[in-house]
């Protein structure tokens, strides 16, 4: 580890300030946490100390970041973190969906008469026909009998009501 984090150290001199970079007893520290070189093995040993103890209890990604930031640093963490939470296979067995639950399902009531209850859509984009490049769909929900009237993208909802009561 060390001999990496000399060589980080040396190339890096001139881009880094060298007040950020410290070395104490053969390790590398950047602005007082340990500089983890770029070492895969390395990196997924500290990763996997922070979250696959029992203590640790594998916590989220902002979790995940907070607790290996105190001691440790190196660049673009955050991403490598997140990838690895991400693809933890006991947190997506068992982490719990955050997300209100979906309500039953009512059936719609059956309308008294006819034209009482409408769905109205707007087919857009199409090919200009006669000036027109949209058409407002009426249909009837008990005869499903339907009215297509044709009109354009830029229709307003005024326009569309006007349309519609015509």
């Amino acid at each position: 580890m060390t001999k990496a984090a000399r060589e980080l150290w040396q190339a890096s001199s001139k881009i880094v300030h060298s007040a950020e970079w410290s070395e104490d007893k053969g390790v590398l520290w950047f602005r007082g946490k340990i500089y983890v070189p770029q070492n895969a093995d390395l990196r997924r040993r500290v990763v996997s100390l922070c979250h696959d103890t029992k203590v640790a209890g594998h916590p989220g990604c902002w979790k995940m970041l907070k607790l290996v930031s105190r001691n440790y640093w190196w660049p673009q963490m955050s991403r490598y973190i997140r990838q690895y939470v991400s693809t933890c296979d006991l947190c997506l067995r068992t982490k719990p969906i955050r997300q209100a639950p979906v309500g039953e399902l009512h059936p719609l009531q059956i309308p008294d008469s006819r034209w009482n209850t409408l769905s109205v859509d707007f087919v857009v984009e199409l090919p200009f026909s006669s000036r027109y490049d949209a058409v407002i769909t009426v249909v009837d929900s008990v005869s499903k009998r339907a009215h297509f009237i044709p009109t354009h993208m830029t229709v307003t909802a005024e326009g569309a009501a006007r349309l519609f009561l015509h």
